[in-house]
């Protein structure tokens, strides 16, 4: 009944808007705009609101008024908002129509291909999205005739995020191993750009070209967008495009395997104010400390949104912590002050609640502990940019493998509802649950659930990295499961050299059958 109200309501609604006044009036002109403006917004926030109205409004839009500028940016409004609360088939719907519509932006393409690997897990489909908004700025290129640009441009989107800053290491260590020098990279960083840490990025810049004055550049500003090297789907010299994590999954596999060493190190002297610090905070000379971060992001301050499925409860690390300060080492807890404080505790420092927070102490912790201790989250991409060893615990999407040999990983789990049946890892590196990251989509459209990682294992997998960092590591007994696993994830195309944790395989030994 509802329904058919609605779409009645609706209808007229629309009709009535898109009927065509021959010669408006100026007294008319303003208060029209105005009206057509508020309802336009009212249609937004009802539609984000109430997601089933998708099916029911999208099929009413006048194809003329979907074609232009104010239709296609009604969906995507929209289909964005809903893909952050988690509808990602109505957010499809409305980006699909938009991106059907005709003449779709880079933009465009970029948002629909997170929503359809992120939201529903079609990866394939989104990599084409990627490559077409790759099409785009080639045909950009061919038309000013930049094609003679030899260095790799990229945009501001790296410096946005510091998880972002700290993957700009595989693309430097992928341009030295492909003869690129310091120049041959350009990171653009106009007037007004969002830094998310400054101090990093004047790490990275030894390695890289940073231009904040447009004036600076071989080329014209305008150009960036079609010559840029996306974060998501970069675009390689011989015009392909790859998935970000794979390419630099096979760029550290080279570097490795010709025996380089890190790109970077911390220098002495802030070392040296680094520990002055924790030493005023109540860490004696020579003592040990462990990077703990487990994410707990909002998308806006209240709701976890899409990315939900990368957040973990604290608590559930307790015993970890526990075991390491029982061994006379320290936690320095990182994260930004909207984080839950953590109770208080010997040996254990909140630091994302304290006074000590800056640019350079966050880069000191992430390099300076034996090891952090982390979550799907941009500081637990810091660590191996120093050649610091990860333990990374509910880790998700199943088909990004942490990349380097150092890491050991413990991912969430995959539990069928019908049977109580958890998928194995071949199965978790298909479609749709290989990159999905909709809780909302995984439970009623595949009847699974995802597990967050046992707190147990987690505690267990701590002990396994402090014996393999005291060379007392010793898992003669699941070296086949480890090679098994290896040979999955070969067998997916999927790159990286993390080592699922001993207490993991045991627990789920099946898991890797």
């Amino acid at each position: 009944m509802l329904p058919s109200i609605v779409r009645r309501v609706v209808n007229s609604a629309l009709a009535q808007s898109t009927k065509t006044i021959a010669r408006p009036s100026r007294l008319f002109v303003v208060p029209y705009n105005y009206v057509t403006s508020f309802c336009r917004n009212l249609a937004e926030r009802l539609i984000a609101r109430f997601p089933w109205l998708v099916p029911l409004v999208l099929p009413m839009l006048p194809i003329r008024w979907m074609s232009n500028g104010v239709g296609k940016a009604f969906c995507n409004t929209i289909g964005y908002d809903l893909f952050q609360h988690d509808h990602p088939v109505e957010a499809w719907q409305c980006l699909d129509r938009s991106i059907s519509a005709g003449r779709a932006t880079t933009d465009e393409y970029l948002m629909g291909a997170m929503c359809l690997y992120h939201g529903l897990g079609r990866f394939r489909d989104a990599m084409s999205l990627l490559a077409r908004a790759n099409e785009l700025g080639l045909a950009e290129v061919d038309r000013r005739d930049l094609g003679n640009v030899s260095v790799r441009v990229l945009d501001n989107v790296w410096a946005r995020h510091i998880g972002h800053t700290a993957t700009l290491d595989y693309v430097i260590r992928l341009g030295i191993l492909e003869g690129r020098d310091r120049n041959g990279t350009i990171l653009v960083l106009p007037p007004g750009s969002k830094v998310a840490n400054r101090f990093l990025l004047q790490q990275v810049s030894a390695h890289l070209r940073v231009v904040e004055s447009p004036a600076e550049l071989p080329f014209d500003v305008s150009a960036v967008q079609a010559l840029h090297f996306d974060y998501l789907g970069p675009r390689l010299p011989d015009r392909t495009t790859r998935y970000f994590w794979d390419l630099a999954g096979e760029t550290y596999v080279r570097w490795r395997e010709q025996g380089r060493p890190p790109l970077l190190s911390l220098p002495p002297e802030v070392r040296d104010r680094g520990w002055g610090t924790l030493h005023a905070a109540g860490v004696p000379q020579g003592a040990w400390f462990v990077a703990l971060h487990v994410r707990e992001g909002t998308w806006d301050g209240r709701n976890a949104g899409m990315h939900g499925v990368l957040n973990a409860d604290i608590a559930s690390y307790t015993p970890a912590i526990a075991e390491i300060t029982r061994r006379g080492g320290w936690v320095i807890r990182m994260g930004d002050p909207g984080m839950r404080p953590l109770a208080p505790l010997p040996n254990v420092i909140d630091y994302c609640h304290s006074n000590m927070r800056a640019d350079w102490m966050d880069i000191f912790i992430a390099t300076q502990c034996r090891f952090l201790l982390g979550t799907s989250s941009g500081p637990a991409v810091i660590p191996g940019v120093y050649g610091v060893p990860m333990l990374l615990t509910n880790w998700w999407p199943p088909a990004q493998r942490p990349w380097h040999a150092s890491d050991i990983f413990i991912p969430k789990m995959i539990r069928r509802q019908a049977d109580g049946r958890y998928l194995v890892l071949d199965e978790t590196l298909t479609e749709p649950f290989s990159y999905c990251h909709s809780r909302r989509y995984l439970a009623e459209h595949e009847r699974v659930e995802v597990e967050d990682s046992d707190p147990g294992i987690i505690k267990a997998a701590v002990e396994e990295m402090l014996a393999r960092l005291d060379g007392n590591d010793d898992n003669t007994e699941i070296i086949s499961l480890c090679g098994r696993a290896d040979q999955i994830y070969k067998s997916h195309g999927v790159a990286g050299m993390g080592q699922l944790a001993s207490s993991f395989l045991r627990r789920y030994e099946n898991f890797v059958a």
